[in-house]
């Protein structure tokens, strides 16, 4: 294992890592569910002076992410632990954490109830006021980008996901919906310009071939993002910026 084994969009995983991180400060407690093999844990360790606790409910993820956290030795100016813990029962105190991020946790849940239960456990264990960075996929999105891949003559991209990564995205009327009474919508960050350059001009450049993440350009697709970073709401991940309610 490495830190690409759960992120074959790496590029796309720095927008997001990006997005989360201007939300969080020095002396803040940080908590990112499903953090998989623990990279973004690191970097929010490694940008801010925060304590930085990350979960997954796959005990192998954990077991992965404390072995490359010990074999890289990355430089930090906070602290960060791994705990094996489900995001719907989280095991720490109410009014804890300062920043919660969920970078394509709550899609993995594949039942709408289960995903309520994680945005209550969540907003449970936030300071009131505290922030829920939550990058997840919408349909919405989904549907907008698929729109304008087949003007183009591309095949739809499968909304519940394919090859390891089975998902259930967000309705994003339905998930805002839910959350009013339990927090406040202080933003919303789209990755437009990122999905055109990597899910339509990519493809278009390379046909027949399939396209492949580690081309150039994605990575220049990720540089004129983070300049431009919407592009018409293209793709399934969005970034709602959402504020804990008391």
């Amino acid at each position: 294992m490495d830190y690409k084994t759960t992120a074959c969009d790496y590029n796309l995983r720095e927008l997001e890592i990006d997005t989360a991180s201007q939300y969080m400060r020095d002396g803040d407690r940080v908590l990112d569910v499903g953090c998989g093999l623990g990279y973004a844990a690191v970097q929010y360790a490694s940008r801010h002076a925060a304590e930085v606790q990350g979960i997954d409910y796959a005990e192998n993820m954990i077991l992965g992410a404390q072995r490359l956290l010990a074999e890289n030795e990355p430089t930090l100016k906070g602290t960060v632990s791994f705990t094996h813990a489900s995001v719907c029962s989280l095991p720490f105190p109410p009014d804890h954490f300062d920043v919660v991020s969920s970078s394509r946790c709550l899609m993995a849940l594949l039942d709408w109830k289960l995903q309520q239960d994680a945005l209550v456990d969540i907003h449970r264990v936030l300071k009131p006021g505290g922030r829920l960075v939550l990058m997840e996929g919408t349909i919405d999105g989904l549907t907008r980008l698929n729109h304008v891949r087949e003007k183009f003559g591309l095949e739809k991209i499968d909304a519940d996901g394919r090859d390891r990564l089975f998902t259930r995205k967000f309705r994003e009327q339905e998930l805002l919906a839910f959350c009013s009474p339990l927090y406040h919508l202080e933003a919303t960050w789209r990755f437009g310009m990122y999905y055109f350059l990597t899910r339509v001009v990519h493809p278009l450049l390379v046909a027949p071939e399939k396209p492949k993440y580690d081309a150039r350009i994605n990575a220049v697709a990720r540089e004129i993002a983070r300049i431009i970073p919407d592009y018409d709401g293209l793709g399934h991940l969005v970034a709602f910026v959402l504020q804990r309610k008391p």
